[in-house]
């Protein structure tokens, strides 16, 4: 796992998200669960199929395994690592937070080639795309049906990959203070073609054990 030094939050924070050759050495050593991703990947594609809980528990066993303190990103650190939390409203809890339409992590202009695995015709052309009731990107193809090999597409100016696009990742926070009930995910995924979704201010909420094809998680390490 490469990470790379982000000034503005005194954080190493890892180029890519944990990959399936990662998270495979967490459960050979630990026998945790982790149901099967229901297509193909390699080692070099994102682990999905991890909860909050599950993702948490990585970072708890690789601190141990290394000595060093290896978290999720905050949702603030994550809005900063994207470019928009100086357009955010401070104590605001995520659910409140307002939506910043066109900003993405490539800019403000609409996404080209080479941008990030989405939901887009690659994905309507497979199985996946049969009865799928959710939008995806008709106009754009970005050859993955389902998730790609992390670092496939252009890295951020930080040397970060897939910060939109892929798979969802999950934060530290609760979505819904103070009821907490709901984990943050952003970053939208190879499922995500709704254009509200792909903005870097879109907040998803899951429970923290909820397992989906589309959630992985990308960790940080602290200095």
């Amino acid at each position: 796992m490469e990470f790379v030094h982000v000034p503005a939050l005194n954080l190493h924070v890892c180029r890519h998200e944990t990959r399936v050759s990662d998270y495979a050495v967490f459960i050979r050593e630990t026998g945790c669960e982790w149901p099967e991703a229901g297509f193909r990947q390699t080692g070099k594609h994102p682990a999905v199929n991890v909860s909050w809980l599950d993702a948490k528990a990585f970072c708890a066993w690789l601190s141990q395994r290394e000595g060093c303190r290896y978290r999720l990103p905050t949702d603030a650190e994550w809005s900063i690592l994207a470019g928009v939390r100086h357009l955010e409203p401070r104590g605001i809890v995520p659910k409140a937070q307002p939506p910043l339409p066109g900003h993405h992590p490539w800019g403000h202009r609409p996404m080209a080639q080479g941008d990030g695995n989405y939901c887009d015709a690659a994905f309507g052309r497979s199985d996946f795309g049969e009865g799928y009731a959710a939008q995806w990107l008709k106009a754009h193809d970005d050859g993955y049906a389902a998730t790609s090999p992390v670092g496939s597409f252009k890295a951020d100016h930080h040397g970060l990959y897939d910060l939109g696009g892929n798979v969802w990742e999950w934060c530290e926070d609760w979505y819904d203070l103070p009821q907490n009930t709901l984990k943050v995910l952003r970053g939208a995924s190879w499922r995500t073609g709704n254009p509200e979704r792909i903005w870097s201010s879109y907040r998803g909420p899951d429970p923290p054990d909820c397992r989906l094809d589309s959630a992985g998680f990308r960790v940080v390490l602290e200095p």
